[in-house]
């Protein structure tokens, strides 16, 4: 993964939209969050955060692996 900064050819072909207040707009429904932004209004995202949200976005960690699950023992209902 890279942390290099995604173009703005980069982040309109992402999110479909030439506007930058529809980009930022569609980060936040995407993902959730409100993505920094240059003093022309365009978005700021490097491609490290990008692929951070697409994890997290489908349930795996920041690592890139599935997240670990708790292992729950049940009785039976039988004392030993």
């Amino acid at each position: 993964m890279s942390d290099r900064t995604m173009t703005a050819q980069e982040i309109e072909s992402m999110t479909g939209w030439k506007r930058s207040s529809k980009q930022v707009q569609w980060f936040l429904e995407q993902f959730g969050v409100r993505v920094a932004t240059r003093s022309d209004g365009s978005p700021v995202m490097t491609w490290l955060n990008f692929n951070a949200l697409n994890a997290k976005r489908l349930g795996l960690s920041s690592t890139g692996q599935a997240p670990k699950k708790r292992l729950v023992l049940v009785s039976d209902g039988e004392q030993r």
